[in-house]
């Protein structure tokens, strides 16, 4: 049985979503991804701490104080290096290896438990780029959710904190998360295709979160 917390949050998203997270296929995984200009102007695309074997294999987790969600009090994100995507040069590596673990048709993307795999067996430093680096969540949609609008394990994390379990309490934290033409986080509730759940645009296009359905994007990258 759900707790009156995790019933809270499940309305609330229902809510934001504008209709109830059960739609959704329960048994598939999801995820958050950051990504966008931001990564690249600041050079955290490249930052060596990405590919840390300890990150790439999930071990530990990455965190860039200048990657935020919003300002005043919000939560620093907390990133999972393993299953964020990352983009190489199918040319730098045997023929077909890129092809192997790419996440869409397009060789070049790739997970970072794949990356590892790819780095050890290359002889010399092949170039990377982190493209989408994934928020740590649980893999469930509800965990994407959280991770995607900073909300942590308890009513308390919510801003303003909260010392019950209450829906309204959720729905006021996500107001900062559901204004479609804020720009500061613009709330984008559209579908794009069917592995997207939603996605956010911040500082005027400076960055995106997006919730993607991951089962479907691997499906639409076989597909292609």
């Amino acid at each position: 049985m759900a707790s009156a917390w995790e019933s809270a949050l499940t309305h609330a998203f229902g809510h934001l979503l504008g209709h109830p997270l059960a739609d959704h296929d329960a048994t598939a995984t999801y995820g958050a991804f950051y990504g966008g200009n931001w990564l690249y102007e600041t050079g955290l695309d490249r930052h060596p701490g990405w590919v840390r074997r300890e990150a790439l294999s999930g071990q530990e987790t990455v965190s860039h104080p200048q990657v935020l969600i919003l300002l005043d009090g919000y939560a620093d994100l907390v990133f999972d290096a393993s299953g964020s995507l990352f983009e190489v040069d199918p040319a730098d590596f045997d023929d077909g290896l890129v092809a192997s673990v790419s996440v869409f048709a397009k060789p070049g993307i790739v997970r970072g438990a794949d990356l590892a795999t790819l780095l050890d067996r290359h002889p010399g430093e092949p170039e990377w780029q982190l493209w989408q680096a994934r928020i740590a969540s649980d893999g469930t949609l509800l965990g994407a959710l959280k991770a995607a609008t900073a909300i942590g394990d308890s009513p308390r994390s919510l801003i303003p904190p909260s010392d019950e379990p209450d829906e309204r309490a959720v729905l006021a934290h996500l107001e900062a998360f559901s204004d479609p033409v804020s720009d500061d986080l613009a709330y984008c509730p559209q579908a794009l295709n069917e592995a997207v759940i939603a996605m956010w645009e911040g500082a005027v296009d400076q960055y995106e979160i997006t919730i993607w359905n991951l089962d479907q994007l691997t499906a639409q990258g076989a597909r292609a």
